[in-house]
């Protein structure tokens, strides 16, 4: 469900948030970073404690990953919408730190 969540607001031409909570779809290049590393850092949680101690562990890092990517890029066609690689970066460290956060709870068990 969090992974077609994150689909549908990053296709949304306008900031899809924005329009539910203020009435407002516009959107600004340089003020969703946090947002983007909260987004992708539940993804890949959610991802990696779905999956568990499978055997497609990297699958699934790679899948992730290449999913932030085109999600992004999708926005160099999608109106009001804006390519930033600040964007990309905050996407690949909240899925890092939840990757990190997995691994520690692997880790204790």
């Amino acid at each position: 469900m969090w992974f077609l969540f994150i689909f549908v607001v990053s296709i949304y031409p306008g900031n899809l948030i924005g329009l539910i909570l203020k009435g407002d779809p516009t959107t600004y290049p340089g003020g969703d970073k946090l947002s983007h590393f909260v987004s992708y850092f539940f993804l890949g949680l959610l991802a990696f404690l779905s999956i568990g101690k499978n055997r497609k562990f990297k699958s699934i890092v790679i899948f992730l990953i290449l999913f932030s990517l085109l999600m992004e890029v999708l926005h160099l066609y999608i109106p009001s919408r804006f390519y930033e690689n600040l964007d990309l970066v905050m996407n690949f460290l909240g899925l890092i730190v939840g990757l990190f956060l997995f691994k520690l709870k692997d880790l204790k068990n």
